[in-house]
Protein backbone atom coordinates (compact mmCIF):
# COMPACT_ATOMS: atom_id res chain seq x y z
CA UNK A 1 0.00 0.00 0.00
CA UNK A 2 2.58 2.59 -1.18
CA UNK A 3 3.01 5.42 -3.65
CA UNK A 4 6.68 5.55 -4.63
CA UNK A 5 8.06 8.57 -6.44
CA UNK A 6 11.58 8.16 -7.82
CA UNK A 7 13.34 11.13 -9.38
CA UNK A 8 16.91 11.27 -10.58
CA UNK A 9 19.34 9.89 -13.10
CA UNK A 10 19.78 6.54 -14.82
CA UNK A 11 21.40 4.98 -11.74
CA UNK A 12 18.11 5.49 -9.88
CA UNK A 13 16.18 4.29 -12.94
CA UNK A 14 18.04 1.00 -12.41
CA UNK A 15 16.06 0.63 -9.16
CA UNK A 16 12.80 1.13 -11.03
CA UNK A 17 13.82 -1.39 -13.69
CA UNK A 18 14.94 -3.90 -11.07
CA UNK A 19 11.65 -3.70 -9.16
CA UNK A 20 9.59 -3.80 -12.34
CA UNK A 21 11.34 -6.96 -13.58
CA UNK A 22 11.62 -8.84 -10.26
CA UNK A 23 8.22 -8.16 -8.68
CA UNK A 24 5.82 -10.27 -10.79
CA UNK A 25 2.70 -8.35 -9.77
CA UNK A 26 4.20 -4.97 -10.77
CA UNK A 27 3.06 -4.17 -14.31
CA UNK A 28 4.74 -1.55 -16.48
CA UNK A 29 2.34 0.93 -18.06
CA UNK A 30 3.13 2.20 -21.54
CA UNK A 31 3.11 5.98 -21.28
CA UNK A 32 4.70 6.36 -24.74
CA UNK A 33 7.67 8.22 -23.27
CA UNK A 34 11.41 7.82 -23.56
CA UNK A 35 12.85 5.11 -21.34
CA UNK A 36 15.84 7.36 -20.69
CA UNK A 37 13.96 10.34 -19.30
CA UNK A 38 10.51 9.03 -18.47
CA UNK A 39 8.17 9.41 -16.85
CA UNK A 40 7.85 5.65 -16.23
CA UNK A 41 4.99 4.06 -14.33
CA UNK A 42 4.42 0.58 -12.90
CA UNK A 43 1.40 -0.50 -10.87
CA UNK A 44 0.40 -3.43 -8.68
CA UNK A 45 -3.37 -3.17 -8.32
CA UNK A 46 -3.61 -6.18 -5.99
CA UNK A 47 -1.32 -4.63 -3.41
CA UNK A 48 -2.18 -1.00 -4.17
CA UNK A 49 1.39 -0.05 -5.15
CA UNK A 50 2.27 2.67 -7.64
CA UNK A 51 5.88 3.13 -8.70
CA UNK A 52 6.96 6.18 -10.68
CA UNK A 53 10.34 7.26 -12.05
CA UNK A 54 11.29 10.36 -13.96
CA UNK A 55 14.55 12.05 -14.80
CA UNK A 56 15.51 15.14 -12.84
CA UNK A 57 15.37 18.40 -14.75
CA UNK A 58 18.21 20.03 -16.64
CA UNK A 59 21.12 19.59 -16.86
CA UNK A 60 20.80 16.11 -18.30
CA UNK A 61 22.53 14.18 -21.06
CA UNK A 62 19.95 12.08 -22.87
CA UNK A 63 18.34 11.45 -26.22
CA UNK A 64 15.99 14.09 -27.56
CA UNK A 65 13.07 14.60 -25.23
CA UNK A 66 10.41 17.31 -25.04
CA UNK A 67 11.55 19.82 -22.43
CA UNK A 68 8.08 19.81 -20.86
CA UNK A 69 8.72 16.21 -19.71
CA UNK A 70 11.78 17.24 -17.69
CA UNK A 71 10.46 18.24 -14.28
CA UNK A 72 12.68 19.54 -11.52
CA UNK A 73 12.79 17.44 -8.35
CA UNK A 74 11.79 20.36 -6.10
CA UNK A 75 8.72 21.11 -8.23
CA UNK A 76 7.64 17.47 -8.09
CA UNK A 77 8.06 17.36 -4.31
CA UNK A 78 6.16 20.64 -3.90
CA UNK A 79 3.24 19.01 -5.72
CA UNK A 80 2.95 16.13 -3.22
CA UNK A 81 0.65 16.21 -0.21
CA UNK A 82 2.52 13.33 1.41
CA UNK A 83 1.31 10.80 3.97
CA UNK A 84 2.33 7.52 5.58
CA UNK A 85 1.88 5.76 2.22
CA UNK A 86 4.12 8.15 0.26
CA UNK A 87 7.79 7.43 -0.41
CA UNK A 88 10.02 9.92 -2.21
CA UNK A 89 13.39 8.71 -3.46
CA UNK A 90 15.81 10.85 -5.41
CA UNK A 91 19.42 11.24 -6.43
CA UNK A 92 21.41 14.00 -8.05
CA UNK A 93 25.04 14.04 -9.14
CA UNK A 94 26.18 12.47 -12.44
CA UNK A 95 24.86 15.16 -14.78
CA UNK A 96 26.32 17.94 -12.62
CA UNK A 97 29.99 16.89 -12.82
CA UNK A 98 30.61 19.22 -15.78
CA UNK A 99 29.12 22.26 -14.03
CA UNK A 100 30.54 24.55 -11.34
CA UNK A 101 29.96 23.34 -7.79
CA UNK A 102 27.88 26.47 -7.09
CA UNK A 103 25.30 25.29 -9.66
CA UNK A 104 24.92 22.00 -7.79
CA UNK A 105 24.74 23.73 -4.38
CA UNK A 106 21.91 26.01 -5.60
CA UNK A 107 19.94 23.05 -6.94
CA UNK A 108 20.39 21.02 -3.76
CA UNK A 109 19.38 24.01 -1.61
CA UNK A 110 16.11 24.33 -3.54
CA UNK A 111 15.43 20.59 -3.19
CA UNK A 112 16.26 20.72 0.53
CA UNK A 113 13.69 23.47 1.05
CA UNK A 114 11.07 21.43 -0.86
CA UNK A 115 11.84 18.35 1.29
CA UNK A 116 11.68 20.43 4.48
CA UNK A 117 8.28 21.80 3.46
CA UNK A 118 7.01 18.31 2.59
CA UNK A 119 8.10 16.92 5.94
CA UNK A 120 6.57 19.89 7.75
CA UNK A 121 3.16 19.32 6.17
CA UNK A 122 3.44 15.53 6.33
CA UNK A 123 6.03 14.19 8.79
CA UNK A 124 4.98 10.59 8.05
CA UNK A 125 6.30 10.81 4.49
CA UNK A 126 9.47 8.80 3.92
CA UNK A 127 12.20 10.62 1.98
CA UNK A 128 15.15 8.54 0.77
CA UNK A 129 18.27 9.96 -0.85
CA UNK A 130 20.48 7.70 -2.95
CA UNK A 131 24.11 8.74 -2.80
CA UNK A 132 26.44 8.89 -5.77
CA UNK A 133 28.17 5.69 -6.77
CA UNK A 134 31.67 5.02 -8.03
CA UNK A 135 32.53 4.13 -11.60
CA UNK A 136 32.05 7.42 -13.43
CA UNK A 137 35.20 7.34 -15.52
CA UNK A 138 34.88 9.13 -18.84
CA UNK A 139 35.24 12.55 -20.41
CA UNK A 140 32.25 13.91 -18.43
CA UNK A 141 33.17 12.83 -14.94
CA UNK A 142 35.30 11.00 -12.45
CA UNK A 143 35.01 9.49 -9.00
CA UNK A 144 36.78 12.57 -7.62
CA UNK A 145 34.15 14.94 -9.04
CA UNK A 146 31.35 12.58 -7.97
CA UNK A 147 32.71 12.43 -4.41
CA UNK A 148 32.72 16.24 -4.15
CA UNK A 149 29.05 16.41 -5.18
CA UNK A 150 28.11 13.52 -2.91
CA UNK A 151 29.81 15.20 0.07
CA UNK A 152 27.90 18.42 -0.58
CA UNK A 153 24.59 16.54 -0.87
CA UNK A 154 25.11 14.72 2.43
CA UNK A 155 26.11 17.86 4.32
CA UNK A 156 23.22 19.91 2.99
CA UNK A 157 20.67 17.35 4.20
CA UNK A 158 22.14 16.97 7.68
CA UNK A 159 19.57 17.63 10.36
CA UNK A 160 16.57 16.56 8.28
CA UNK A 161 14.78 13.26 8.99
CA UNK A 162 15.68 11.62 5.67
CA UNK A 163 17.21 8.21 4.95
CA UNK A 164 20.48 7.98 3.03
CA UNK A 165 21.26 4.91 0.96
CA UNK A 166 25.05 4.89 0.81
CA UNK A 167 25.70 3.26 -2.53
CA UNK A 168 29.16 4.86 -2.73
CA UNK A 169 30.41 2.28 -0.26
CA UNK A 170 28.42 -0.51 -1.88
CA UNK A 171 29.89 0.13 -5.33
CA UNK A 172 33.46 0.99 -4.32
CA UNK A 173 34.05 -2.28 -2.47
CA UNK A 174 32.16 -4.75 -4.69
CA UNK A 175 33.96 -7.42 -6.70
CA UNK A 176 32.09 -6.61 -9.93
CA UNK A 177 33.68 -4.21 -12.45
CA UNK A 178 33.58 -0.59 -11.38
CA UNK A 179 31.20 1.22 -13.72
CA UNK A 180 28.66 4.01 -13.47
CA UNK A 181 25.77 1.57 -13.97
CA UNK A 182 26.43 -1.20 -11.44
CA UNK A 183 25.77 -4.86 -12.16
CA UNK A 184 22.39 -6.42 -11.19
CA UNK A 185 23.79 -8.01 -8.02
CA UNK A 186 24.77 -4.54 -6.74
CA UNK A 187 21.39 -3.07 -7.72
CA UNK A 188 19.69 -5.88 -5.79
CA UNK A 189 21.70 -4.96 -2.68
CA UNK A 190 20.86 -1.28 -3.11
CA UNK A 191 17.14 -1.97 -3.56
CA UNK A 192 17.10 -4.38 -0.60
CA UNK A 193 18.51 -1.62 1.59
CA UNK A 194 15.98 0.87 0.17
CA UNK A 195 13.10 -1.53 0.86
CA UNK A 196 14.26 -2.00 4.46
CA UNK A 197 13.18 1.64 4.97
CA UNK A 198 9.99 1.36 2.88
CA UNK A 199 8.77 -1.89 4.48
CA UNK A 200 10.62 -2.30 7.78
CA UNK A 201 8.46 -5.25 8.95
Amino acid sequence: DKQLYMMGDSTLRQWFEYLQTTVPTLKLMNLHTSGQSGPLLAVDTGNNVVLRWRAHGLPIRTLKVPRVRLHYIANEIDGLAGDAYTVVAFNLWAHFTTFPLATFVRRVAIIREAVRSLLRRSPQTLVVIKSANTGYKDVYGSDWLSLQLDTVLRRMFQGLPVAFIDVWQMTSCHYTPDQIHPQPVVIKNEVDLFLSFVCPQ
